[in-house]
């Protein structure tokens, strides 16, 4: 049996072994792992070395993972679930809420609904650290060792446990400073600038509902943006009419900035999608992570953002 210190050795290395395999090279791992490529080799050399294996084969462009590279990769992956599994269970036993909380989340979502969330957070839970990163990246959380997601998506993956916290709707707007007389029914929206996401199922006929009556309208956009926070810049310039989410509608309208565009009709969501709080398939959550959780789908339905 090896020794607690070597088997304590060994978890670095196989983190960054991990990494090599899941990035495809060296310099891919290194930066995920903030550290230089050759820091990289001689981990994976020592590895090597102490497993008495060759991991991989390797050439001046690639490397490739060997049969038992492969084996010992499921391995590890198990090996380092278990280590996160027992802190979580160690965390979980503590009356107060304590450590680094770790979130990972989309862009908009982040900076929309989790930087107004948490300063108010950490006054609760002054034993409470988060590291939060915000990414576009659908990151893999026992690999990069994230307690929580949050993703948007239409269906959450399902070896993970997934909290909804909200659905995704869509919602007419335009600027206070629009200067164009507003559309009293949706036909007359093809007569102005229409801003709407970069997204294939906003592409064509667009139904509006009023009660049971259903009008279909085909739009051309003058304008398509992948990012909410740009078009949110775009709209507030007062130049057309933009479909955005309603979660990040709902801010500027309770101020005043935007107002809304047919309220009496309601436009059917094309893209139908929910915000998931995503943690691990852990049987007990830390306690971090649970209060976490709660707190912020209570000031999600406070904020009246469902």
């Amino acid at each position: 049996m090896k020794s607690t210190n070597e088997l304590a050795e060994l978890l670095p290395s196989l983190s960054v072994f991990i990494q090599v395999v899941e990035k495809g090279s060296f310099s891919s791992a290194g930066r995920e792992a903030s550290l230089a490529p050759s820091s990289v080799s001689r981990m994976i050399d020592r590895l090597e070395k102490r497993l008495n294996v060759v991991l991989f084969t390797r050439s001046t462009r690639s490397v490739a993972i060997t049969e038992i590279g492969l084996e010992i990769y499921q391995q590890a992956l198990t090996v380092l679930s278990a280590t996160q599994t027992l802190f979580s269970r160690a965390d979980s036993f503590s009356d107060t809420p304590q450590g680094v909380l770790r979130i990972t989340a989309p862009n908009t979502l982040g900076k929309i609904l989790l930087t107004p969330f948490l300063p108010a957070f950490l006054r609760r839970y002054p034993e409470i650290n988060v590291e939060l990163s915000l990414t576009d990246r659908v990151t893999n959380l026992t690999q990069d060792a994230y307690d929580l997601a949050l993703r948007v998506t239409e269906s959450p993956p399902e070896n993970m446990v997934a909290r909804a916290l909200m659905p995704i709707d869509y919602v007419l707007v335009c600027s206070a400073d629009y200067d164009e007389a507003l559309p009293d029914f949706p036909a007359a929206l093809t007569k102005h600038n229409i801003f709407f996401p970069d997204e294939r199922q906003f592409r064509g006929a667009w139904r509006f509902w009023h009660n049971d009556i259903m009008e279909t309208v085909t739009l051309v956009p003058r304008l398509m943006i992948n990012n909410s926070d740009a078009m949110i810049d775009a709209i507030l310039q007062g130049v057309g009419i933009a479909l955005i989410p309603t979660f990040i509608a709902n801010r500027y309208i309770a101020n005043g900035k935007l107002h809304r565009v047919l309220p009496e009709w309601r436009v059917e969501n094309p893209l139908p999608r929910n915000t998931y709080a995503i943690t691990l398939p852990n049987k007990l959550l830390p306690l971090k992570t649970r209060v976490f959780i709660d707190d912020f789908m209570q000031w999600i339905k406070e904020e009246g953002r469902v």
